[in-house]
């Protein structure tokens, strides 16, 4: 709908700059959250920055590796920046070592850490989701709903601002939470409540993957719920007083 925005002579792509907004509130709403689990902002960002300049270095040099016969031909095509040169996959894996190696060197703990960059992360998401919208990435089914908004002609479910909604109100919960809960509890709630959103919002998408007719986004959301339905019930799992007083007794 909105590929790209102009202002004034220029016109800058839209999925750049929403990616770039997304990032720079995700990394604020990770530091507010990780100064109420007592840790340092600058801790925060620099953890989520590092990590986040590994996944796309990683990413964007796995794809000029893998297709080095192309780029051997053209050198100058390695800096260019198009959302298909990057292998994400490859570029996940070495942000989480690089974040780990971080916190390593700087003797931090890794739970409060996790919980206040998943906050960003879910921020991050939100935003990123609702310029999917403009972007036309992520697109609704035909629907006649009176919230229905028009794409090219045809009313279709806002999935998009369905997601973003979501994640945002994920965000919200949490911060309620996190006078009450543990930093590992609260991570296994919001990757319950994601795993929940995918297996519920995806059916409202439009031309997605599937997988012998599922919805692959169900499918993993089905999987993230599952995972952290089984560890929360574990987590939950506390030792009887009676059963903890006769292992005292033997002691």
């Amino acid at each position: 709908m909105y590929p790209a925005l102009p202002f004034g002579p220029i016109t800058i792509p839209t999925g750049p700059l929403v990616a770039l907004v997304a990032v720079t509130i995700g990394l604020e709403v990770a530091g507010r959250f990780g100064r109420r689990l007592h840790l340092a902002i600058d801790d925060v960002w620099n953890t989520g920055l590092l990590a986040i300049l590994a996944t796309v270095i990683v990413a964007r040099l796995w794809n000029v590796i893998q297709f080095w016969g192309a780029y051997s031909a053209e050198p100058w095509l390695i800096l260019s920046l198009r959302p298909s040169g990057f292998v994400w996959n490859a570029g996940l894996i070495a942000g989480v070592i690089v974040a780990y190696l971080y916190l390593l060197r700087r003797a931090l703990p890794p739970l409060p850490v996790a919980a206040a960059l998943a906050s960003g992360v879910l921020t991050a998401v939100a935003i990123f989701t609702a310029g999917a919208f403009l972007t036309g990435n992520l697109i609704g089914l035909p629907t006649t709903l009176p919230w229905a908004l028009p794409y090219y002609g045809v009313l279709r479910h806002p999935v998009a601002f369905y997601y973003a909604l979501g994640f945002a109100l994920l965000v919200l919960v949490g911060w309620l939470l996190l006078r009450h809960t543990s930093a590992d509890r609260l991570l296994l709630l919001w990757l319950l409540g994601s795993g929940l959103l995918l297996l519920w919002l995806a059916a409202f998408e439009d031309d997605s993957h599937t997988f012998f007719s599922l919805r692959v986004n169900q499918l993993w959301g089905l999987g993230l719920a599952l995972v952290a339905s089984l560890a929360l019930a574990r987590t939950g799992v506390k030792t009887p007083p009676q059963t903890a007083n006769a292992e005292v007794e033997k002691l």
